[in-house]
């Protein structure tokens, strides 16, 4: 795994993945720290051994932000909530599914999307484990009243309510806005699954467009925005 660490305002701000069997966590340390997304049930012991390694107090975690609400993206979050004390944050577009427990998975868009769908799921809806939440938002995100420079942004397409984080040092992380693919990870790939993939198009220009030098995804990656521009203007153009 790629850990990045980038000067900002005469400090440092790190970014540190953590593999959680097929997606991945992110711990983002500043002045305070940020946990990007939890993984299933099960993975809060080893996000907070991770913690440890890096000299970062349960205590100085000041949020747990989620990109969206699928359950490989929250599954540990209330765990987390309860040994670190950190608020749970998401975007009031998906705060509702989570209410309720709801997984909205949307169309495949692609062959093993299709698959998928067909042998696991079947329905564009399951029902998984509800969260409830401490912070709802609807509108950007500055993160440095918790520690961090950068700021959310609402990038939907995946899910109505994803989100990405846009840090100082030109790095990104944007959940399944984008993914790797299953033999080559950092080949970028559309998610297995749309809300709406005019949305998730425009919502990959917005981050492209905001010049990030280094794009994190919650499955595969890291890709540079060179990558990623030249795979979404292929994309368009097919």
């Amino acid at each position: 795994m790629i850990r990045l660490s980038v000067p900002f305002e005469n400090n440092t701000l790190t970014i540190i993945p953590i593999k959680l069997g097929i997606v991945k966590s992110f711990i983002v340390k500043g002045k305070k720290t940020v946990i990007v997304d939890t993984g299933y049930a099960g993975n809060g012991n080893k996000i907070l051994r991770y913690l440890n390694e890096n000299f970062i107090k349960p205590e100085d975690v000041s949020l747990i932000i989620l990109t969206h609400g699928h359950i490989d993206h929250y599954g540990s979050a209330e765990e987390l909530k309860e040994k670190t004390g950190a608020p749970i944050a998401i975007h009031r577009s998906d705060a509702e599914y989570l209410k309720k427990g709801i997984n909205y998975m949307g169309t495949p868009t692609g062959l093993f999307g299709r698959i998928v769908k067909s042998l696991f799921i079947r329905t564009d809806e399951y029902i998984s484990k509800s969260l409830k939440v401490d912070i709802v938002f609807d509108s950007d995100v500055d993160l440095h009243e918790f520690g961090v420079s950068g700021r959310v942004i609402h990038t939907s397409g995946h899910t109505e309510g994803s989100i990405s984080l846009i840090l100082s040092g030109g790095v990104a992380i944007v959940g399944d806005l984008i993914m790797g693919g299953f033999l080559f990870n950092r080949v970028p790939h559309y998610p297995l699954f749309v809300s709406d993939i005019f949305k998730l198009r425009e919502s990959m220009k917005k981050v492209i467009q905001l010049s990030p030098k280094i794009i994190y995804a919650s499955h595969g990656g890291p890709f540079t925005s060179v990558i990623a521009e030249e795979f979404l203007r292929k994309a368009i153009t097919y």
